[in-house]
């Protein structure tokens, strides 16, 4: 299985160095405590009641990240904290991680965390501090989201179930495109779920006997059954569809969409027919869905090797499935991925 980076981020006091390290122990992962690169200048601050500016955070974000891609380049995946309160520090902190870095947010109101900070000895944060980090917080939409109000033990439970077993992708129909956009998905190291429908005596056993194939797909998990596959992916589900364009992506929508719940997302890369996939989106956004419909060209060595991928849809959705296309684009002499958003 691929290395990845897991980043439990929040404002002080909500339990990420708690949290952190339990969950490194239990999926057997390096434990990092971000606060500790912290530059002794930026601890003088903190403890003075003086808050970081971006020009303060930008070298321990920097140094974090190069921490966090060495680790995940040597194939060693890693727990690692910070309050990542921006969308523009996280940004930062997944430079060169693509799909390999997940964000855990511990959200928690500020009475729950003053309350926390004023029954904890020895730490530097003020009630000054805690205001202007909340008014820093930009709460990420791309994040595994978890209530501190849960146990410790809770939170970590439904973790390491979350990370332990699940995929961060999913593709339905294996067809000859979405057979090659799957091994193009499994050899840049995306964990990955794949699905092919049962027909008794006519489509038996697709997805594994496609798995035992070939050897990049050793760690991807194969399925003939649609609820098992849906609940194999992580939150917010990313579902690519590879089936015909017409009917039989409003068949595949109509059995996956009681499965799904909001935020995920259904990417159809059948190269459907403008007015559908406009249907289809309004029609998924009323139950908090989101659609994305989008091109692939480059045939079936364009989907194995790099294909140019033109995706539509609204542009949360788009950032959320970009580093998964990205890592399996076609690259341009600038080693740029020919990936282009075409949408809202």
């Amino acid at each position: 299985m691929s290395a990845e980076a897991i980043v439990i981020m929040g404002v002080s006091g909500v339990g990420k160095t708690t949290v952190g390290n339990l969950l490194a122990k239990e999926l057997s992962y390096t434990f990092f405590e971000g606060d500790e690169y912290h530059s002794t200048e930026n601890i003088e601050k903190m403890k003075g009641g003086t808050p970081l500016t971006d020009g303060d955070r930008s070298q321990w974000l920097a140094t974090l990240n190069a921490l966090m891609v060495k680790h995940v380049m040597n194939n060693q995946s890693l727990v690692i904290t910070c309050s990542a309160l921006k969308q523009a520090y996280r940004e930062v902190l997944s430079q060169s991680l693509a799909h390999r870095v997940t964000f855990v947010f511990l959200n928690g109101t500020y009475d729950q965390v003053k309350n926390r900070l004023q029954h904890r000895k020895g730490h530097f944060m003020t009630e000054k501090l805690l205001e202007s980090q909340f008014d820093t917080l930009e709460i990420p939409t791309n994040a595994v989201n978890v209530n501190i109000e849960n146990s410790v033990e809770s939170i970590v439970r439904s973790l390491v179930q979350h990370f332990a077993i699940s995929s961060n992708f999913g593709v339905v129909g294996l067809g000859v495109m979405g057979k090659s956009l799957a091994r193009n998905l499994a050899k840049n190291g995306v964990r990955l779920s794949v699905y092919n429908r049962y027909v008794a005596g006519v489509e038996e056993k697709i997805a594994e006997h496609f798995c035992k194939d070939y050897s990049e797909l050793s760690n991807v998990q194969p399925f003939e059954d649609l609820t098992s596959f849906i609940h194999s992916l992580r939150k917010p589900r990313k579902v690519l569809l590879m089936v015909n364009a017409g009917r039989a992506v409003d068949a595949v929508i109509d059995q996956i969409r009681p499965l799904l719940e909001a935020e995920d997302i259904i990417i159809d890369a059948g190269n459907s027919f403008f007015e559908d996939t406009e249907r289809r989106a309004s029609d998924l956004a009323n139950s908090n869905i989101q659609f994305i419909g989008t091109g692939v060209s480059g045939g079936e060595a364009g989907a194995l090797n790099g294909p140019s991928i033109m995706p539509g849809g609204a542009v949360n959705a788009y950032n959320t499935i970009a580093p998964f296309l990205e890592a399996i684009a076609a690259k341009d002499r600038r080693n740029k991925a020919c990936v282009s958003h075409i949408g809202i």
